[in-house]
């Protein structure tokens, strides 16, 4: 209790003095060693819970920032963006599209003398509580979104913040959002399977419950074969999970057993298209043979398959060019721009061999 009481009363006069917190001062408030604070804010076993949360208290209170990054705090400059990637997969950074994105991007910055980093979930939820409160620590200066919980309370409290934020396909007000045109896109797939006389065309898509993109494609399909007057029966709309090869193959399962069989199939994801073709190819029937198969993304794993796959190529570096363009000006006006904006990137079709003409 002594503890406690004694660092309270020394954080507001620590606060009104115009200097930089030190490791030091932060052991003194709080009663213990230096050794043991820097234990503590590194996350070491041997320190406990409830020690931790002491001097990480202290250290919100009086706005202590390490001293490897005192030198970016006098400028005001630290020329690190930070990097927020949680994809529902599971394969992280070898994320067939965003892995493209994010090289993209980050070519762009590094012309600026910019670095990136990684703010991961661990450290969040084990030391830093917050994705803004650990950006403000690491000291970024803006923030890339790809991730697929837009509206957990860590994102919605990052939202709220000063740090200027551009994500990648997610519409949100306070942001700027960039996408591809999944509208175009969509129809594209949609009427170049009309155009080879399909007219009986299901629809693997994402799940619309935990994905943005997910519930927009499914959207977007039903509206585009309602557009050209077909129906679209219910089962024909096969939930896809995260997208997934392993979703693509089990949804593909699913239609496998339908008693009235469509033509063809628009997936939501490359991924999920190529395990559509493993389950078709796993019981014996063929593409484009028994069924015509498209895809979305243009990954390059879709055209080194026998037969290649045709898909909706989506422009990959344009969007990480614009991403790190829309973020480079926030940092120079130092505010958040186009707020709410959604900039759209042109998709184009890539055929292949997936698709016939009945």
């Amino acid at each position: 209790m002594r503890k406690g009481k004694v660092a309270t009363e020394q954080t507001s006069a620590l606060q009104k003095e115009f200097k930089l917190i030190t490791i030091k001062d932060i052991a003194r408030l709080s009663g213990f060693s230096v050794t043991t604070v820097s234990k503590a804010l590194n996350n070491y076993s041997d320190v406990a819970t409830s020690t931790k949360k002491h001097i990480e208290k202290i250290c919100d209170e009086v706005g202590y920032i390490p001293n490897a990054q005192a030198q970016g705090l006098v400028s005001k400059k630290s020329y690190t963006i930070g990097i927020i990637f949680e994809e529902i997969t599971g394969i992280g950074l070898q994320h067939p599209l965003f892995s493209k994105i994010l090289e993209a991007f980050k070519n762009e910055v590094e012309k600026f003398g910019y670095d990136i980093m990684f703010l991961s979930k661990s450290s969040v939820l084990g030391n830093h509580k917050s994705y803004y409160n650990h950006s403000i620590r690491k000291q970024v200066e803006a923030i890339l979104v790809l991730c697929s919980e837009f509206n957990s309370d860590n994102m919605l409290e990052l939202y709220k913040g000063s740090i200027p934020i551009v994500m990648i396909d997610y519409n949100h007000k306070s942001n700027c959002n960039i996408t591809s045109n999944n509208k175009s896109g969509v129809k594209k797939a949609v009427e170049y399977l009309i155009k080879l006389n399909h007219k009986k065309i299901a629809n693997i898509h994402g799940s619309p419950d935990s994905s943005f993109i997910g519930y927009i494609r499914k959207t977007y399909f039903i509206e585009s074969m309602l557009e050209n007057g077909l129906e679209v029966p219910k089962n024909y709309l096969i939930n896809g999970g995260s997208f997934s090869k392993e979703d693509g193959f089990n949804a593909m399962n699913e239609v496998l057993k339908f008693k009235d069989q469509p033509t063809a199939i628009v997936c939501a994801s490359d991924m999920l298209a190529i395990g559509a073709m493993q389950a078709i190819k796993k019981h014996g029937l063929q593409v484009p043979g028994d069924y015509s198969i498209i895809g979305f993304d243009g990954i390059d794993a879709g055209q080194l398959i026998s037969p290649k796959l045709t898909t909706i190529k989506q422009d990959t570096e344009m969007m990480g060019k614009i991403a790190a363009s829309q973020i480079l000006k926030m940092i120079k006006e130092k505010q958040q721009l186009s707020i709410g904006e959604t900039i759209e990137i042109e998709t184009s079709i890539l055929v292949g061999e997936t698709t016939r003409e009945i």
